[in-house]
């Protein structure tokens, strides 16, 4: 069912609950209304019926004529009694009942009383007189209230069904408005497609949860494109890593088999071979090591990282390596609590990340000196790594990351474009991020943004 037709229902369902809570009470209301008055009704009768019987030597002629005659407008099926302070019927010869002493004796007590009896309502006075004491009991069936009753259940019966049916025609009218900004987002999402994510859906103006709602739609719009593009250049990259050396090993073989070569001749292809193989193992290798980093982060294998003795360790690596590198580490406000140097974390895959980084800026350097300093600041660590190479173009700075990525001067080097990728999904794992600032024959500089282990 579409949301709209559920709405309305639902819509359409607390107003049928609301509207028969008021009209049951309407009913309720009118119903009590209507015995009140009637009751009022059979205490005037009663009085009238007194006063003819009991009032007659006492009343002026002509006072009496007009309570004879208001006597004389007698309600259907009216019947009355008038009994003594013996309890036996007097002045009324023909009625219809013969009332219980406990009836009498309640009316005596309580002066007026209303009571039912079968269909029909009764009211009891204690009427007190020089004659005697006296009870006047009046009964008769309410057929106008009872009808009224009826008409009124009626009215209210149809009134429910045309306002249950106005409800739900006026609520398919309010959500169809209302879902109209969804209905309109996804006529667009139908539109998009993986050849054309740039598109974007179009926002409203009135700031509420729809907009909000497009608005992360296209911002998840936008990490998918990147997504793609990102998959587009790692198919492009790696099928272009890929097909070197196949070609090679290839064109090798196909050379070879063409004649009957000497011993020599087939060592040297197989050499060939060997070589252009182990770039393939290499690339390979790089990529399932690139996918398997995310499930080396575990809270089994984490632990806390000292980096300033992770920088001195690198340095002393490097400066054992044949020829022998430098690395200078600079320390920069140090806080006197050394736990704030750490960060937790698997301490082989932060070695990995950070000798990627270093080892990329020794070789785009040809070798020379690279600068490596830790800062401290209420916010966390900051490393930045410098060397003085061949430098980044700016068009290249955001792509660097990605894997099997080469920027054009690098080509000469080395390297098949999978440490950086890796060392981003490493320091992704840490909560930490690196961004890139270069000048081109100048040098480059990687400054790397680490939150300490208090608050990781």
């Amino acid at each position: 069912m579409k949301i709209r037709h559920r709405l309305s229902l639902q819509f359409t369902l607390i107003s049928g609950i609301i509207l028969t809570i008021v009209f049951i009470l309407i009913y309720l209301l009118s119903a009590q209304y209507i015995q009140n008055s009637f009751y009022k009704l059979l205490q005037m009768r009663a009085l009238v019926t007194a006063q003819v019987y009991l009032e007659k030597d006492e009343l002026t002629k002509k006072k009496f004529l007009e309570i004879e005659k208001t006597y004389r407008e007698r309600i259907p099926d009216e019947s009355s009694n008038i009994y003594d302070q013996h309890n036996q019927a007097v002045f009324i010869e023909k009625t219809r009942y013969n009332w219980p002493v406990s009836l009498l004796e309640t009316i005596r007590h309580k002066e007026v009383y209303r009571f039912r009896f079968q269909e029909e309502s009764g009211l009891g006075i204690y009427y007190p007189d020089n004659q005697g004491d006296f009870v006047v009991i009046v009964t008769a069936r309410n057929m106008a209230g009872i009808q009224q009753l009826n008409y009124l259940l009626w009215i209210l019966i149809v009134m429910f069904f045309i306002a249950l049916l106005i409800t739900f025609i006026m609520g398919q009218w309010y959500a169809s408005r209302a879902l109209g900004p969804i209905k309109s987002i996804n006529r667009q999402v139908q539109k998009i497609r993986s050849n054309n994510l740039h598109m974007r859906v179009q926002q409203g103006r009135n700031k509420d949860e729809i907009d909000e709602l497009a608005t992360n739609f296209n911002g998840l719009l936008q990490h998918l494109e990147q997504a793609f593009d990102m998959q587009r250049s790692f198919v492009s990259n790696a099928s272009h890593e890929l097909r070197t050396p196949l070609t090679t090993i290839i064109g090798e073989i196909e050379v070879t088999m063409q004649n009957t070569r000497s011993r020599e001749e087939y060592i040297q292809t197989l050499g060939t071979l060997l070589v252009e193989s182990e770039k393939l193992k290499i690339i390979t290798d790089g990529l399932l090591q690139l996918t398997r980093v995310d499930a080396n982060l575990t809270d089994a294998n984490s632990e806390l990282i000292r980096m300033d003795e992770l920088l001195w360790e690198m340095a002393e690596y490097w400066r054992h390596k044949t020829p022998s590198l430098r690395l200078h580490v600079k320390l920069i406000g140090l806080p006197e609590d050394a736990s704030l140097l750490c960060i937790r974390g698997n301490r082989s895959l932060m070695l990995l990340a950070l000798q990627n980084i270093i080892r990329n800026a020794f070789k785009f350097s040809y070798n020379r000196d690279v600068d490596c300093q830790l800062s401290y600041t209420d916010s966390g660590m900051v490393l930045s790594v410098s060397d003085r190479g061949i430098g980044i173009d700016a068009a290249d700075t955001e792509k660097i990351f990605m894997p099997l990525y080469r920027a054009d001067n690098a080509h000469n080097f080395d390297g098949y474009g999978i440490g950086l990728s890796m060392t981003q999904k490493i320091l992704h794992l840490h909560k930490a991020t690196a961004t890139v600032s270069s000048v081109l024959g100048q040098g480059t500089t990687f400054n790397i943004f680490f939150t300490p282990a208090h608050k990781f």
